[in-house]
């Protein structure tokens, strides 16, 4: 059997309360290749189980995300994501960028650094890692963290006891016109498990031109091919389209918050020019686990995407076609020098992208004959190993570091100027970590790290929407200190994950915009970031044999940061202590999940984010906001078809806030105004 197969995740549909309080102590955690219990990894690593992802309505990763410390997931406009953890958000006007994604072992960021979160349909997850700070170690280019995304399949279906056929089907329908359905199914036997699953979500929105619509196909598949070798693969088309409203000003905020951009003297309305973005992508993968054998396991993966993007916007027309193959493999080698077990891994990963961008003028949505064409390679190739030895008993010693080379070939085709190929080459870079895990009782751990971030420029940001070719644009690094304190006491049922952290960043990038609104990035000297993230999770209430009351969870995840400029000058101006851009100072989630008569369910969560500072200078904060949202519901069976019947109620305070603004906005556009309170209702079926 697998070594790596032994250690997977420990979630099941329809688990007990009761269950998921010994589960919850119990869950291996795949960060940094430990796949130990939570206790046991010398990290703070954020896990969402399928129970936390079901806690909101099945339509959106945002709420659940945000429910770890750290990690601030935003929606400018229904299917935008953009994802910042400890302060990534500088560098990301939309999209995700300066993170890593994963999906189970296959790259799922591009070779020019972005991420399509908002391809991925809900309801094809089994769980999510999610680690935050940099983890360039294993991980490549990164400062803001990795997002390990886990396959429903790939967490329920691993059983050597095999799965028989089942259906499974929901639909769900809401405020603002919302309204998904999705199918699921799942057959195999012992040696051949897989799954198919249909996915649609569409949305009027809630502001002027902000209409949305997914489609999603996405097979999965385990193949057990002999005693030692293990098989997955995953084939995923998306269609994804959705309308962008724009920013707002103050006053326009005020006035109408669901309005979309109006028009200027200078330039037309995001309604007029049809704002929005369009993206076709196909993505096909697989990975083999082998287990060559007691001691040594080697995992190979590969993943090609195509992307036909296409995005109208207010003053120009972009189109993009792009090709990425990504490699990564894995030797792990599990010993022990005498009596002190040790483990030893060393792998490589291989990204290539090829991209051809197209820039027009937007004539009311329409491409005009202005055309200028780009072809750019991207290539990110790095050597990683990392050693995990225990000295002692009750002493864990991670220690890693990679080797990153990375390269841009930029070089314009069509229009002015035609200066031939221009390469944009990063100098080599040694990116290492080490951590200690001190681990004396069952009940508590300390951990500390010291690790290295690196991430250079993305291809939207060397080759940005204002127009032109930033070479002089640097890669950012720095050095992040972190400590923590784990508790999981009386039997798991109170979990507490506390940590205190430093990160101090050179060559960090920020965003600027221009007069007609186009960006552009600058490297804007460094920033210190320190700050402090508590996760607390406990059952007071558990009684699986009551007939009243089941369960009552209490959880809260609290996010303290103290995120500084230094070293900033643009022209006169000096930025230095300033504080970090899009970054709250504050920012607290806490919920309860009460299950009762058996079948019933309610879940609610409460959420404060303190005011966010929108310019570099700042001299413009949003303000603070506090959410309220609820779900309820009824879990049973029904001869043999298993129901799940629900309601649930986000923003129930009607609350006027943007989630996701733009910041350091020309003309003081800066707000996206969030949806006001809004309803949605829905049913699961399994057959």
């Amino acid at each position: 059997m697998l070594v790596i197969a032994s250690s997977l995740l420990a979630q099941r549909t329809g688990i007990s309360p009761k269950d998921s309080v010994q589960n919850l102590g119990e869950v291996a955690v795949k960060g940094f290749e430990t796949n130990k219990k939570r206790m046991q990894v010398p990290a703070s690593i954020g896990i969402l189980q399928i129970s936390d992802l079901n806690r909101y309505a099945p339509t959106s990763l945002v709420p659940s995300l945000n429910s770890i410390p750290g990690t601030r997931m935003e929606e400018r406009s229904p299917g935008s994501y953009r994802l910042s953890m400890r302060g990534s958000l500088l560098r990301s006007p939309f999209g995700v960028r300066n993170v890593k994604v994963y999906w189970n072992d296959l790259p799922f960021t591009d070779a020019g650094g972005n991420t399509y979160l908002n391809l991925v349909d809900l309801n094809t997850l089994g769980g999510i890692e999610i680690i935050r700070g940099p983890a360039g170690s294993l991980y490549g280019a990164n400062t803001g963290g990795v997002v390990v995304l886990r396959s429903r399949l790939d967490t329920l279906s691993r059983d050597p006891q095999g799965k028989s056929n089942s259906l499974s089907a929901g639909i769900t329908g809401g405020s603002y016109g919302l309204f998904a359905e999705h199918l699921a199914w799942r057959g195999g036997g012992k040696k051949v498990q897989w799954q198919i699953t249909q996915a649609h979500q569409q949305s009027d929105g809630y502001r002027e031109n902000s209409s949305s619509r997914r489609d999603v196909v996405q097979g999965d598949l385990l193949w057990k091919t002999g005693d030692r070798n293990l098989i997955s693969a995953l084939l995923l088309y998306s269609d994804l389209y959705y309308k962008t409203p724009g920013g707002l000003t103050q006053k326009q905020l005020d006035a109408d918050p669901r309005m979309a951009r109006p028009a200027t003297p200078a330039t037309p309305s995001a309604s007029a020019q049809h704002a929005s973005v369009r993206n076709r992508s196909l993505i096909a993968g697989a990975t083999d686990e082998f287990c060559i054998s007691d001691s040594w396991n080697l995992t190979l993966s590969s993943l090609f995407s195509h992307t036909d993007f296409r995005n109208p916007f207010i003053t120009n027309y972009e189109q993009r076609d792009e090709k990425n193959l990504s490699l990564r493999t894995k030797l792990v080698h599990s010993g022990s020098l005498g009596n002190t077990p040790y483990k030893w891994l060393v792998g490589a990963e291989w990204d290539h992208g090829w991209y051809r961008i197209d820039s027009t003028g937007n004539n009311g949505g329409t491409p005009d004959g202005n055309l200028v064409r780009d072809r750019v390679n991207a290539l990110q190739a790095f050597l990683f190993t990392q050693v995990e030895w225990e000295p002692f008993r009750n002493l864990l010693v991670q220690a890693g570091v990679s080797l990153n080379h990375f390269r841009y070939d930029l070089e314009r085709i069509i229009g002015q100027p035609m200066v031939g190929k221009v390469p944009i080459d990063f100098n080599n870079r040694w990116v290492p970590r080490v951590a200690l895990l001190f681990h004396p009782y069952s009940t508590w751990s300390m951990h500390a790290s010291v690790s290295k971030g690196f991430s250079p420029p993305s291809i939207a940001e060397v080759r940005p929407s204002a127009g032109g070719f930033r070479t002089d644009l640097q890669a950012e690094y720095g050095w992040s200190w972190e400590t923590g304190l784990k508790l999981s006491i009386i039997h798991n049922r109170l979990q507490v994950d506390l940590t205190a952290f430093r990160f101090d960043l050179q060559q960090a990038i920020a965003r600027r915009t221009n007069s007609s609104g186009s960006e552009y990035f600058i490297n804007s000297g460094g920033t210190r970031q320190s700050g402090i993230e508590a996760w607390i999770e406990g059952y007071p209430w558990l009684n699986t044999s009551s007939r009243s009351f089941q369960s009552l969870k209490l959880w809260s995840s609290i996010t303290l940061s103290d995120f500084h400029f230094k070293d900033y000058k643009s022209g006169n101006t000096d930025y230095s202590g300033k504080e970090l851009t899009g970054v709250p100072r504050q920012q607290v989630v806490t919920g309860m999940d009460l299950s009762f008569l058996i079948h019933c369910y309610l879940s609610s969560t409460f959420s404060y984010t303190g005011r966010i500072p929108l310019t570099d200078a700042n001299d413009v904060y949003a303000g603070s906001y506090s959410l309220w949202q609820f779900k309820a519901g009824w879990k049973g069976q029904v001869g043999r078809t298993r129901l799940d019947v629900f309601a649930g109620v986000d923003n129930a305070g009607n609350v006027l806030y943007s989630l996701g603004n733009d910041l350091n906005a020309f003309g003081k556009r800066y707000f996206n105004p969030a949806p006001g309170r809004n309803f949605y209702a829905g049913t699961v079926i399994r057959l």
